[in-house]
């Protein structure tokens, strides 16, 4: 049975629901970096495809490619096409230090793209991702005449919708505008406890942020052809600064135990405040990239990215950030798009590097990333539909000045399609 066009746009709406709540309700794995700043924010972060190559994208861009980190890039996509891409990642993580290690591992949705055609000169887009993660939990033990330990731990983090433009000014330029809605909890608990007197009052301390605020990004898309097929494509993106207003949730209270598996036996609240507002700098930043790509057949390009992350507050405080930057190297490679002898000929293999300054600084020690990525596009037989696996090995931090080394490995999978909505039908 064919399907019409609503029940395609019920398909559309239950599918937006389902994955907007699988973000939504999603928490990376455990870090302790993730204490500091924002929580932990991917700077390669992208759809599958482009983690298969590093996660180059500022001048990624193509008539079936969703490419939200460009809005730009949008302005490329054909109009009379409707674009649907979705992602889903598994995280394996081993933690190290200079005397322990220990294993984690996690699983979500990972972002929500659609692109359309609004005239021949201007697209649109609509996306939900996870933006950042809070999620950690450490002790420090202090023996001295009363012995006393304190309890760190922290959970949310914080998510994006956004509604991407692009323009086409000519044949070779294209401009773009992004309007992102960051919204969310960041929670963080300090509990005081004295395991060894069992009449000392315990205190915990909740803080909960809660973000609701707008930020915008630019793009910029100049290509030019050579002959024999060539494409030479220059990207740029720039992020402005915002100051954002969040509100505050503070609840101070003491307790008898309440620690470990012990049950919390509440004595009194010392402050209890909520709604209180609080003032956000949310830092510029900016990235290039560069591509060289022959018709279908292959792709390779370099990313940079920097965003001045020193400059960023909460309430006046800098918590121990720094400015981050990042480079990414990739590319990709398709035997023969056109074939019909061979399936695999028509696969398209990835590959790519990426080396970040993460915005942690951490006792003086910057904690940088780097990750090699591996990908493949398989194509559905007799469908305009493509699907993407993207693998990740890499490491993040040091065991140096008592910090923590990461060692993870990502899959990545995502659904790509496109159906030419727009066009009347001659025949039923």
């Amino acid at each position: 049975m064919k399907i019409n066009k609503l029940q395609k746009m019920l398909f559309l709406v239950v599918m937006v629901f389902m994955t907007t709540c699988g973000v939504f309700a999603q928490s990376d794995i455990y870090s302790p970096y993730s204490r500091f700043g924002l929580g932990t924010i991917d700077q390669t972060k992208n759809n599958t495809i482009m983690q298969g190559m590093g996660g180059i994208c500022n001048a990624m861009e193509g008539k079936h490619l969703l490419n939200s980190s460009n809005p730009a890039s949008y302005a490329e996509i054909d109009s009379l096409t409707f674009l649907f891409d979705a992602g889903f990642f598994m995280k394996y993580v081993t933690y190290r230090t200079d005397d322990a290690s220990e294993k984690g591992s996690n699983g979500s949705f990972d972002y929500f793209d659609i692109g359309f055609g609004v005239t021949k000169w201007l697209k649109m887009g609509l996306g939900v991702a996870p933006y950042s993660s809070r999620a950690y939990t450490s002790r420090a033990d202090y023996d001295w005449d009363y012995p006393y330990s304190i309890d760190y731990e922290g959970a949310g983090g914080l998510n994006k919708i956004y509604w991407a433009n692009g323009f086409k000014i000519s044949k070779s330029i294209s401009l773009g505008f992004k309007m992102n809605y960051i919204f969310g909890n960041i929670i963080d608990k300090t509990t005081l406890y004295f395991p060894n007197h069992t009449y000392f009052f315990n205190e915990r301390r909740t803080n909960n942020l809660r973000f609701s605020s707008l930020t915008f990004d630019l793009g910029l898309i100049l290509k030019h052809e050579f002959k024999g097929d060539y494409k030479l494509t220059f990207g740029a993106v720039y992020s402005l600064p915002t100051d954002m207003t969040a509100h505050r949730d503070v609840y101070i209270r003491t307790m008898f135990k309440g620690y470990g598996t012990s049950t919390e036996n509440p004595v009194d609240t010392i402050l209890y405040k909520t709604n209180a507002s609080t003032p956000v700098k949310y830092p510029q930043g900016f990235g290039t990239g560069i591509t060289l790509q022959k018709g279908e057949r292959w792709l390779v390009g370099i990313d940079f990215n920097w965003s001045n992350w020193s400059a960023f507050r909460i309430n006046h405080v800098s918590d121990s950030l720094q400015n981050s930057w990042n480079i990414a190297i990739g590319g990709s490679y398709t035997p023969y798009s056109t074939s019909v002898s061979s399936y695999f000929t028509k696969l398209t293999y990835r590959a790519g590097f990426h080396y970040d300054q993460t915005y942690f600084n951490i006792y003086g020690t910057s904690i940088n990333k780097y990750g090699f990525t591996l990908g493949v596009g398989l194509p559905v037989p007799r469908a305009m539909t493509m699907v993407n696996v993207a693998l990740e090995f890499g490491k993040m931090g040091t065991t140096k000045n008592n910090l923590v080394e990461e060692s993870y490995f990502n899959i990545s999978l995502g659904l790509s399609l496109h159906d030419r909505w727009f066009v009347k039908r001659r025949y039923k």
